[in-house]
């Protein structure tokens, strides 16, 4: 499935579950490169200056942190070492659970359903999310759809799979 990066290969599976934060960061660029360039153009006061190059700081940040943290975080299923990993590429790779206490949730937030991994011990503790949100309207029902039946149902064939 492209919108996920899900990728299959040597006993592991791979997604990428936050790929459509690229509108997000896109926008925070832009905002970022705009106020840094046409800013110093004008004739501005001293504090009106560095208060509008605040915020131009702040939307550079927010981009690169959702590029770095979100866009490109990466869950692992190895089905060899029957363990779940979280990799930020180029800085760490975590182990975040056994495949025996793997429990997918069905998490309902701001009226939106996503769906997130914890344990079984600890159902509604400390949990990952493998989706993005899903709305009610018939975009956001197609994308659910997609997920469910793409990459959750490789999700729990991979762990199934491990257990015989």
């Amino acid at each position: 499935m492209a919108a996920y990066h899900l990728k299959i290969e040597n006993g592991k599976l791979s997604f990428q579950p936050e790929r459509d934060y690229k509108g997000k960061i896109l926008f925070f660029a832009l905002l970022a490169a705009g106020i840094f360039v046409v800013t110093p153009m004008f004739d501005l006061n001293y504090n009106t200056y560095w208060g509008i190059m605040a915020i131009g700081f702040v939307s550079a940040l927010t981009a690169v942190y959702d590029f770095i943290f979100h866009f490109n975080a990466t869950y692992i299923f190895d089905q060899y070492t029957r363990q779940v990993y979280k990799k930020i590429p180029g800085l760490f790779t975590r182990k975040i659970m056994a495949f025996e206490d793997v429990h997918i949730l069905h998490v309902q937030e701001d009226g939106l359903l996503h769906y997130a991994l914890s344990h079984k011990q600890n159902k509604y503790g400390k949990s990952f999310a493998i989706s993005q949100p899903f709305g009610t309207n018939r975009k956001s029902q197609i994308r659910q759809e997609v997920f469910e039946t793409e990459v959750l149902k490789e999700i729990e064939r991979m762990i199934h799979l491990s257990v015989q």
